[in-house]
């Protein structure tokens, strides 16, 4: 059996001996679309140029909108009114123990996330964190199991503003330690001025060469103060928040602060 693929001969219209040519009528025609074709493009270009426009506009909300939320997150969580009731150290230093210490904060009202590991509560020592009256202890637990310095700018924000974190250290003396977020201050130099007020610190005990800055760039000074008898020397040193975690987005102005009493 044979097949024929070529079944259909092509029409010639003209002959030139051996030579013959094709019926080239079909390439004259107009080449212009029906109109009915035309306007079904149309539809198709317009609903094409609708999409794309609205694939662009998400595409720029995602890239310059997302940038203005998130400001406005930070801005927002800082404007909170929380209060930060920083504990006197002074006052904390007289409690007793660290259960005492604690309970005390507890009874004041402040919600408290212990920190403290077996190891630190074996040896007598104590880390504590105070925070924000709005932030729950569920929330919170969430946020510090990130990593403050992975923690976003509105996160940061949230979980700082408001916020301390006591120290106590008693393996050799004592030593209490207090640190916190100053968003308020503007400068180094004026939190701490600011924490030596709040404390309750006489700034004329600051001996000679017992204020500027140390090899670390922290801004500082110290003092003593007599609690019961017994004499405590204070310092106090702040820097640029940003020094301490390197998170996008937060003010410039913020400091991060740190209080020390010790024997």
């Amino acid at each position: 059996m044979q097949f024929n693929f070529f079944n259909k001969r092509n029409d010639y219209v003209e002959s030139d001996g051996p030579v013959r040519y094709l019926d080239a009528s079909g390439l004259q025609r107009p080449l212009d679309m029906p109109r009915s074709q035309m306007a079904i493009m149309g539809l198709f270009v317009a609903a094409a140029a609708v999409i794309g426009g609205f694939m662009l506009f998400n595409v720029l909300d995602e890239v310059q909108g997302k940038a203005a939320r998130a400001q406005a997150s930070v801005e927002q969580n800082l404007a909170r009114e929380v209060t930060y009731d920083l504990p006197v150290l002074p006052s904390v230093i007289q409690n007793g123990d660290n259960a005492s210490i604690k309970q005390g904060f507890v009874d004041a009202g402040a919600t408290i996330y212990d920190t403290t590991s077996e190891e630190e509560a074996a040896a007598g020592n104590m880390d504590i964190i105070k925070l924000p009256s709005d932030v729950s202890e569920l929330d919170a637990g969430v946020l510090y199991s990130k990593g403050v310095a992975n923690l976003s700018a509105a996160e940061a924000a949230l979980l700082l503003n408001g916020s301390w974190t006591l120290e106590v250290d008693r393996s050799e003396g004592v030593s209490m330690r207090v640190t916190y977020a100053d968003f308020t201050s503007g400068t180094v130099e004026a939190a701490v001025q600011a924490a030596i007020a709040s404390e309750g610190f006489d700034p004329a005990t600051t001996p000679e060469g017992g204020a500027g800055v140390d090899e670390v760039g922290n801004t500082f000074q110290t003092g003593t103060v007599d609690v019961g008898g017994t004499v405590y020397t204070w310092k106090v040193s702040a820097i640029a928040l940003s020094s301490v975690y390197d998170i996008s987005g937060l003010p410039d102005t913020a400091v991060y602060v740190g209080v020390r009493l010790t024997l």
